[in-house]
């Protein structure tokens, strides 16, 4: 079973830097050409809400499934919000994106959101690809999510895009804490031809089994190109290992069922 973790869906129809289309159908279709099975969704304000991301995969069930993006506009009813949209929806789990979304580890209402995501065993899925004015900002970086995994061993995070450029300190992190997981979305096509593409396949051998995630960002990345890079990193790996990375892990993470029942 091949799971995508991280792909978007536009409510304009269309998105990303070369402006793909980027509906549900257009995903599903992707996800069909290249064989994968299912796709975790990521809603983020302005561009998928909750609530369109979660209509939507719903028209595809057991290809696609959605999360939940925190509303951090109004800190006071933040938590209030999120537990009525799971009371509807039950999403597998967070995606919180710290740099377009203005906030930081550092901030109260970021960390209310971490304890609740422990105490429900709900999964974090978090931006650390770092870009732009906030590029020197510490508490963007991913060593700034250590001592999270440090104070809350029971909650699961998984850090997107294995950090961009920051990737060996994503991976220390990683290493460091095993209830931190890494996504390898994105920042193989970003950065391929450099040293950081090639440290893509060195971090999926030297992490544990189930620690390292296939992820598109689909329409960010063309699909097809993504699933390359992917299985240029997974050549002549063991079974064990490619298994996990193709599904299996993210599988165990969100719930999902091996026979794409959800």
């Amino acid at each position: 079973m091949i799971i995508d973790c991280h792909t978007h869906i536009f409510e304009a129809g269309a998105g990303g830097p070369f402006g793909l289309p980027a509906s549900a159908r257009d995903l599903v279709r992707h996800m069909d050409e290249q064989r994968v099975d299912l796709s975790v969704v990521l809603p983020l304000a302005g561009i998928a809400s909750n609530e369109f991301v979660h209509r939507e995969c719903a028209a595809f069930p057991g290809r696609l499934l959605g999360l939940y993006n925190p509303d951090f506009t109004a800190p006071a009813r933040t938590i209030q919000k999120m537990e009525e949209f799971f009371d509807r929806y039950s999403p597998r789990g967070l995606k919180i994106h710290p740099r377009y979304q203005g906030v930081t580890v550092k901030d109260s209402v970021v960390s209310e959101v971490f304890h609740w995501a422990q105490e429900r065993g709900v999964v974090i899925l978090i931006d650390v690809f770092l870009h732009g004015p906030s590029l020197d900002n510490p508490d963007l970086h991913p060593v700034a999510y250590h001592p999270i995994a440090q104070r809350l061993p029971e909650l699961r995070m998984i850090l997107a895009h294995s950090g961009g450029y920051k990737m060996m300190e994503a991976f220390m992190v990683a290493k460091s804490n095993p209830n931190v997981y890494l996504d390898l979305s994105f920042t193989p096509a970003y950065f391929n031809g450099s040293s950081v593409g090639e440290d893509c396949g060195f971090l999926c051998r030297r992490l544990p089994p189930g620690r390292v995630l296939y992820g598109s960002d689909f329409p960010y990345v063309p699909f097809a190109e993504s699933v390359e890079h992917a299985r240029r990193f997974m050549r002549g790996a063991a079974e064990s290992l490619s298994n996990q990375f193709w599904g299996a892990g993210a599988a165990a993470l969100f719930g999902i069922a091996e026979d794409s029942g959800i």
